[in-house]
């Protein structure tokens, strides 16, 4: 590996790690900071979009020009994230409830496709079918409990994947001689 790719490596791992130690201490609060953090930059866009609009001098062109309409858009939009934060959170979450609810029902008719012609792997796809449908149901029905596990969860794997990669990246530091391969 070379020096800058390590460097960038490790920075990489710790910011892996930081992100699901926060992930892992602070689940409700990292929700919320996401959300914030869309809005910030919905509204930065806005803004950016209908300034950009009249200095600008194309709208005089005669073309039609969406500036001010997308800024006014993104604008609201930010402005909707940042004040109903908590509405933004549900919300999401029940979409994404649906979508794993009915993801599991088809992975289930499968499964029982699966059993019914003979195939091998069926009772594992129906017991993964079963696990996911409860999960989409409990994002459906209890949305701000499923996001807190399911922020936790996201922050043990970044904090696995954070390790690995810091643990990979100071054995080859560590190691023999380096190698530097050019590809042409």
């Amino acid at each position: 590996m070379t020096k800058p790719f390590q460097k960038a490596m490790l920075i990489t791992s710790i910011i892996y790690l930081v992100i699901g130690l926060i992930l892992i201490l602070w689940p409700d609060v990292a929700g919320k900071i996401i959300i914030y953090a869309i809005g910030a930059a919905a509204l930065l866009y806005g803004g950016f979009r209908i300034v950009d609009f009249f200095v600008r001098k194309e709208h005089l062109s005669g073309t039609v020009q969406l500036g001010v309409a997308l800024g006014i858009g993104c604008l609201l939009l930010g402005l909707f994230l940042m004040i109903k934060v908590s509405i933004v959170v549900a919300l999401l979450a029940a979409i994404i409830g649906v979508a794993v609810i009915v993801d599991s029902v088809l992975r289930l008719q499968i499964a029982l496709n699966l059993r019914h012609v003979g195939g091998k792997y069926w009772v594992m796809l129906l017991v993964t079918a079963l696990v996911t449908l409860g999960f989409g149901i409990l994002l459906l029905f209890n949305p701000f409990t499923a996001v807190r596990v399911a922020t936790i969860v996201a922050g043990v794997f970044l904090l696995i994947d954070g390790g690995f990669t810091l643990f990979g990246v100071l054995q080859t530091q560590n190691g023999g001689p380096q190698r530097t391969v050019t590809i042409k």
